[in-house]
């Protein structure tokens, strides 16, 4: 006597999400040999319902198009802004060089970078004794700007000019107080940048001064810009009034 044995059918093996996309990865074709499948496909969108394969992958294209279009405008426009700032730089390179005096290189500058770069103050502090310097000593701009280099209101200062590089930022008070007197409360942040330091040794920098830059918006220099243009800009100054003042050794 024979006893039948218990069988269940065997249904087709289940196919999981997984394997059915990489199977497509690899035959990106499939729906191009099979239109009927596609045509009863449908994907389920949160914004617009139910939306064909062929219309979601339009519509992600467009929005892709839409990142990209927006990202050349971005860089176009960085374009434009460069060139507008290399064209008032060489502006204000033009008008230093015809300058024939430290006053006129101040008022040169101090015109420019407010009319042409809309700073709100600009100062500067060259470390050297008045009697060391071309300069008129009835000129009241002048015996404000040079300073000895031993001035103790300088001491808030000698580690920023350690970095060799603009800084940016914003200053403590005493710091503002220094650079741009009775209008240091209105400055909310400020670019500091060093003069004459591009002869470094082991022994420091032999600077010439220091340029700062003030804006009433807290968020014109802050740390995190660049400053190329700020060490351009201390480059060209430096070499317009090193002639006017002597050695400082």
């Amino acid at each position: 006597m024979s006893s039948k044995q218990n069988s269940q059918p065997q249904g087709p093996a289940m196919i999981d999400a997984e394997t059915i996309a990489e199977y497509l990865h690899q035959n990106p074709e499939f729906f191009e040999q099979n239109p009927d499948v596609l045509a009863e496909l449908n994907i389920s969108h949160q914004l617009s319902g139910a939306v064909s394969l062929i219309e979601r992958q339009i519509t992600t294209l467009r929005e892709q198009n839409l990142k990209l279009k927006t990202q050349l405008e971005n860089l176009i426009q960085i374009a434009r802004d460069n060139d507008q700032l290399n064209e008032r730089m060489h502006t204000l390179t033009l008008a230093v060089m015809d300058a024939d005096s430290l006053n006129e290189i101040y008022i040169a500058l101090d015109d420019s970078l407010r009319g042409e770069f809309g700073a709100d103050a600009v100062t500067v502090k060259l470390f050297v004794d008045t009697a060391q310097a071309d300069i008129d000593a009835d000129n009241d701009l002048m015996q404000t700007i040079f300073v000895p280099m031993d001035d103790p209101r300088l001491d808030g200062f000698r580690q920023i000019l350690g970095h060799e590089k603009p800084v940016c930022g914003a200053l403590k008070p005493e710091q503002l107080g220094y650079m741009f007197g009775e209008v240091a409360e209105q400055i909310k942040s400020t670019a500091l940048i060093p003069l004459g330091g591009e002869h470094c040794s082991a022994r420091g920098c032999n600077y010439l001064g220091i340029l700062a830059i003030g804006s009433h918006d807290e968020r014109r220099f802050h740390t995190n810009m660049g400053t190329l243009f700020l060490s351009n800009l201390g480059e060209i100054l430096s070499r317009a009034i090193r002639p006017y003042v002597a050695d400082n050794k």
